[in-house]
């Protein structure tokens, strides 16, 4: 049974090592890949923590703001059920509301008590001006009766909270105020305290270090933090922050900040109860945010990179020990068993099972290669002791035979002379024949001779100009060829190593073939040659009748002709000594012809060094 191993196209894979850690890198990319999704994960949670802190930050500051404005609302609740106001004492609620604004700290401006009719009673801060600044009646008098807060407070006769707005002196501002109602039920007083975002930014300060602002629903800035990112009465309402702060109540979102660099804002309703409610944001840096994220990406990247490392690393030095290092030296093992060195053997001792089984299976074979070596080395010494006894029983053989042939010839002359006036035309015919058959015999049995020593009695190939042989051949049948007007034409012909006799040889019979078969016009031969496969391809084309295909292989055979006539005797040999002489020189010899269209006939020679003679 004969196994055949086909050699498949070459892939990036053709080297083991690079074989192994392919299949080591396909096995961890699974873990790697599910590893790097988990860290993906991991990072998009971290993103959604960032943005959920964002939004943390913002509801804070809300909470903080609405605890403030709860804690105002009841104040104001409270002092308006103080008897101070009830009775209308201007003292004494100036004086109350003045400790009450010291205890209350940022974020409470001002508290102010307006009797029924619009007139000031008290309040904590006079010289606050712009905050509480009265009306002037058309009779002179300060009055707070076209305010809408006192207007809605006396007509329902109940707190009102008016959403936080610029003041004249640019300070955003909410009044929240309340009925002082009497024991009939009507109101006496209105008791009103302005609050600011003082309190929210202060609280923005020590919170995050990122920017702050407000925007009321119109989209104006209200606050900012710190205060020289933007102006506060800036309108912004046509840029992305606004818009998508104001979109909904709480959020965050990817947006360029006031300062127009991208964003992570963060967004709340300050006191979501209330119509006309401002809007607190806070602005962090997408570095800053996303930060652990991107930490935590780079910290699964670089593990990753490490454990893909270290798996490449020690699937190389596993593989090169237990399979590449063992491959190696089987490799040079079989190289060895190549060079004719067949007493090589491996020790596949401590190696993997499957290799180990390859070893012995490598040993028995050199083994079986060895005994195999051994006999043909035997079968080839007979054999060279039989050709030699067999050449030298040739030319024994030969030379006998030559001798009675000569003897037969030269009788025949005798006989042919002197009985020439005795015999009649068949008996001088008769010895005729036995005279040419006798010069045949002869012939035949020097080529034969000759043809059993082509290979015996070459010369020794060196390297030689194919002109040479080719010129000698020519002048070997310069009077056939001047004879039948025969034309010869060359192109351009290498160097090659070879026995150039036997090439002559080779040229004379091809040429020679051509001029005596030759058909009714002079005969016109051209030589060629061509490199091809790392050879050179020699063609001799002639114009004569041409050779039927089913004759192509016989015509190289000992003995065979194709045309029997007298007038183109032949030994039937020339081409087989040609083929004799092209595969003595490691080539092949083959026609190519169809009858009437001429043949020619390749041969081929090695480009490199010759095959030793």
């Amino acid at each position: 049974m004969v196994y055949r191993v086909t050699a498949s196209r070459q892939t990036p894979f053709h080297n083991l090592r690079a074989t192994l850690m392919g299949l080591v890198l396909l096995a961890i990319l699974p873990a790697l890949g599910l590893a790097l999704y988990h860290g993906l994960a991991l990072r998009a949670q971290a993103r959604n923590e960032a943005q959920a802190e964002a939004v943390k930050r913002a509801r804070n500051l809300a909470a903080v703001q609405k605890e403030h404005y709860e804690a105002v609302r009841r104040l104001v609740e409270t002092l308006a059920a103080t008897t101070v106001v009830r009775v209308i004492d201007p003292k004494g609620c100036s004086l109350l509301f003045s400790q009450l604004k010291a205890q209350s700290g940022e974020g409470l401006a001002n508290i102010l008590a307006v009797s029924a009719n619009g007139e000031a009673i008290g309040q904590a801060v006079p010289e606050a001006g712009d905050l509480f600044a009265p009306e002037t009646s058309p009779l002179g008098v300060p009055t707070y009766a076209g305010r809408s807060w006192f207007t809605t407070v006396s007509q329902t006769k109940a707190c009102v909270s008016e959403p936080f707005a610029l003041t004249p002196d640019g300070r955003p501002a909410m009044t929240v105020a309340c009925p002082a109602l009497g024991w009939d039920g009507q109101v006496k007083a209105v008791v009103a305290a302005s609050m600011t975002l003082d309190g929210l930014l202060q609280s923005a300060d020590a919170a995050t270090d990122g920017v702050v602002g407000v925007l009321a629903p119109d989209g104006v800035l209200l606050a900012a933090h710190p205060a020289e990112v933007a102006a506060v009465g800036t309108q912004v309402a046509g840029s992305s922050l606004a818009r998508t702060v104001l979109a909904s109540p709480s959020g965050n979102a990817e947006v360029p900040g006031l300062g127009g660099s991208p964003k992570l804002v963060g967004f709340d309703r300050l006191l979501p109860g209330l119509s006309g409610s401002p809007t607190v944001f806070v602005e962090i840096p997408l570095e800053e945010a996303y930060a652990p994220a991107r930490k935590l990406l780079v910290e699964q990247t670089l593990w990753l990179a490490l454990v893909g490392l270290v798996g490449l690393g020690v699937a190389w030095a596993l593989g090169s020990r237990l399979l590449v290092r063992p491959i190696t030296v089987m490799a040079g093992a079989a190289e060895a068993i190549g060079r004719g060195e067949f007493s090589v053997r491996l020790d596949a001792a401590g190696q993997i099972t499957e290799l180990s089984r390859l070893g012995r299976a490598f040993n028995r074979m050199a083994e079986g290669l060895e005994e195999r070596q051994a006999d043909l080395d035997q079968k080839t010494k007979e054999l060279e002791n039989s050709n030699k006894d067999l050449e030298q029983f040739a030319y024994v053989a030969s030379h006998d035979l030559q001798e009675p042939l000569r003897k037969i010839t030269s009788f025949a002359d005798l006989l042919a002379k002197r009985c020439s006036g005795q015999l009649d035309e068949n008996g001088q015919r008769y010895v005729a024949y036995m005279v040419d058959g006798a010069r045949r015999m002869s012939q035949l049995i020097t080529h034969l001779l000759d043809f059993s020593r082509i290979g015996s009695r070459g010369k020794a190939f060196v390297p030689a100009d194919l002109n040479e042989p080719l010129d000698a051949a020519l002048e070997n049948l310069e009077l056939s060829l001047q004879e039948h007007q025969a034309v010869v034409s060359r192109g351009a012909l290498p160097m090659v190593t070879a026995d150039a006799a036997q090439l002559c040889q080779l040229f004379q019979n091809l040429i020679g073939n051509a001029v005596k078969y030759r058909g009714q016009a002079a005969p016109a031969i051209a030589v060629t040659a061509e490199r091809r496969d790392k050879a050179w391809v020699v063609a001799v084309a002639d114009n004569g009748p041409g050779i039927a295909p089913q004759h192509h292989e016989r015509i190289f055979r000992m003995f065979q002709r194709l045309q029997a006539d007298q007038d183109r005797r032949g030994a039937g040999i020339g081409l087989a000594f040609c083929k004799r002489i092209v595969e003595r020189h490691g080539g092949r010899i083959w026609v190519e012809s169809e009858e009437g269209q001429g043949s020619t006939f390749f041969f081929t020679l090695p480009d490199a060094e010759g095959p030793s003679a």
